[in-house]
C-alpha cells in the first residue's frame, strides 16, 4: 500500500480516515486480506466471463477486477458517508460486493430481456437485481423493469444499466459476483464520464451539464437504434406475408384458369368460380406488431430528435427521383375492391362478356361461348 499514492490520487488523508473512523493499520490489513484471495477471484470471473458469452444476446464483455487502491479508497468513502456502518477486514468481502465486475454488453435495449432471463437460468442471485434509471425516464419503462423481477432506482448520475449479484462456488469457496447488463452505447458514455468527471469532478458544473447532454444522445443513440430494428422486422414480416399471399392468389388464378379451359357453363361451375373469387378476395394480410417488444419507441417518437429525422425521411419520399414501394396497403385495398365487383359481375354475363371482351383471353371465351353454341344446336337437332 502506497499512502502518498492514496493521498494525492484518491484524497485518503488522515482527516478522512478520522471520518470514516479508521487507521492505516485497517486497511492494510484489508490489502493483506484481499491479496490471498486474488487467485479465487480471478478463477471465478473468468468463468462467469465465459458462461455469459454464450448467451446469444450478450455482444461483447467487459471484465476486471477491483485493484486493492481502489477498493481501499471505496471503504473509506462508504465508512465516511455512513460512520454507522461497520467494513472492515472480516466483512468487506460481504459490504464491498463489486471485487469482480463484469459488464455484459448488448446492442439493442431490447436485448436487455434475454439477457436477464438467462443470468437467472444460470446463477443464483444474492439479491433482487437493480435497474437503474435516469431523472425523467418514462413510466412505462420503468414499469417494464419492476414486471421482470428488478427493483427500480434512480441513479444520481444518470447511469443506466441493471445490475445482478449473483453467488459462485466453483472451488466450495462462496463467491459475489457483480454483473452489470448495459448497451454498448451506455457504456460508452459511462466509461467517459467515468474518466472525466465521476466520482471526483461532480463539482465542475460545465463537465456535468456536458455529461448530461452526452448521456441524452446515448439514451437516442438506443432508441434510434431499437427503432430501425423495429422497421426492418416490420417490413420483412409485410413483405414475407405479401408474398405468401401472392402465392395464394396466383395459385387460385391458375386454378380458375384451368377451370375456364374445362369449363362447361352451368351453376355449379358458375357457384365453383365465385367460391375461388370470393376467397381470392379475402385473402388479406395483417400488419405485424412489435410494439410490446419495444417499450423505449414511445419515448423516442415523442422527441425532437425523431420529429427531425421523420420530416427529412418525408422530404426523401417526395423527392423527384424517389423510386416508391411497389405494393403498398393502398394498392392491396385496389385490388381486393376490384376482386368484390367482379364477384358481383358473375351473376351478370352481360357485365362480364362487356369487361372481357378487350382482355387478353377474350377470343378463347368466345371460341368456348361457340362451342357451347354448336352443342346447343346439335342437342336440340337430336330431339
Amino acid at each position: 500500500m502506497d499512502k502518498d499514492t492514496l493521498r494525492a490520487t484518491f484524497g485518503i488523508t488522515e482527516a478522512r480516515l478520522n471520518d470514516a473512523q479508521m487507521t492505516w493499520d485497517d486497511l492494510e490489513e484489508i490489502e493483506r486480506r484481499y491479496a490471498a484471495i486474488r487467485g479465487g477471484l480471478e478463477s471465478v470471473g473468468r468463468y462467469v466471463v465465459d458462461s455469459l458469452l454464450r448467451c446469444p444476446t450478450v455482444h461483447s464483455i467487459k471484465y476486471r477486477l477491483k485493484d486493492s487502491d481502489h477498493l481501499l479508497e471505496k471503504v473509506v468513502r462508504k465508512r465516511a458517508e455512513r460512520p454507522d456502518r461497520k467494513i472492515c477486514a472480516d466483512n468487506y468481502r460481504d459490504e464491498i460486493t463489486d471485487l469482480v465486475g463484469i459488464r455484459a454488453l448488448h446492442l439493442f435495449k431490447e436485448d436487455w430481456l434475454s439477457v436477464h432471463t438467462y443470468i437467472k437460468e444460470m446463477w443464483e442471485l444474492s439479491e433482487q437485481p437493480i435497474a437503474y434509471v435516469r431523472s425523467g425516464d418514462p413510466e412505462k419503462i420503468t414499469e417494464f423493469y419492476r414486471q421482470n423481477g428488478c427493483e427500480v432506482r434512480e441513479h444520481r448520475f444518470g447511469y443506466r444499466s441493471v445490475h445482478y449479484l449473483i453467488s459462485s462456488s466453483p472451488d466450495r469457496e462462496r463467491y459475489l459476483v457483480e454483473i452489470q447488463a448495459r448497451t454498448v452505447f451506455e457504456e460508452a458514455w459511462g466509461e467517459i464520464d467515468h474518466v472525466i468527471s465521476y466520482p471526483y469532478a461532480q463539482d465542475n458544473e460545465l463537465l456535468v451539464r456536458l455529461s448530461s447532454i452526452l448521456n441524452r444522445l446515448s439514451a437516442n443513440a438506443d432508441e434510434l437504434g431499437s427503432y430501425m430494428r423495429y422497421l426492418k422486422n416490420r417490413t420483412d414480416h409485410m413483405q414475407n406475408e405479401y408474398a405468401a399471399a401472392i402465392g395464394t392468389k396466383n395459385r387460385l388464378i391458375a386454378d380458375l384458369q384451368s377451370k375456364i379451359d374445362q369449363l362447361e357453363i352451368g351453376a355449379a361451375q358458375k357457384a365453383s368460380i365465385t367460391s375461388d373469387l370470393v376467397a381470392l378476395g379475402q385473402n388479406r394480410t395483417n400488419e405485424a406488431r412489435f410494439d410490446e417488444h419495444y417499450p423505449w419507441l414511445e419515448h423516442l417518437m415523442e422527441s425532437d430528435l425523431f420529429r427531425g429525422i421523420t420530416e427529412r425521411v418525408e422530404k426523401v419520399m417526395q423527392a423527384e427521383g424517389f423510386q416508391p414501394i411497389e405494393l403498398s396497403d393502398q394498392d392491396i385495398e385496389m385490388l381486393t375492391n376490384a376482386q368484390r365487383e367482379l364477384v358481383k359481375m358473375l351473376d351478370s354475363s352481360d357485365d362480364v362478356r362487356k369487361v372481357l371482351e378487350h382482355a387478353p383471353i377474350h377470343q378463347r371465351l368466345r371460341m368456348l361461348e361457340d362451342a357451347t353454341r354448336q352443342r346447343g344446336s346439335a342437342a336440340d337437332h337430336d330431339e
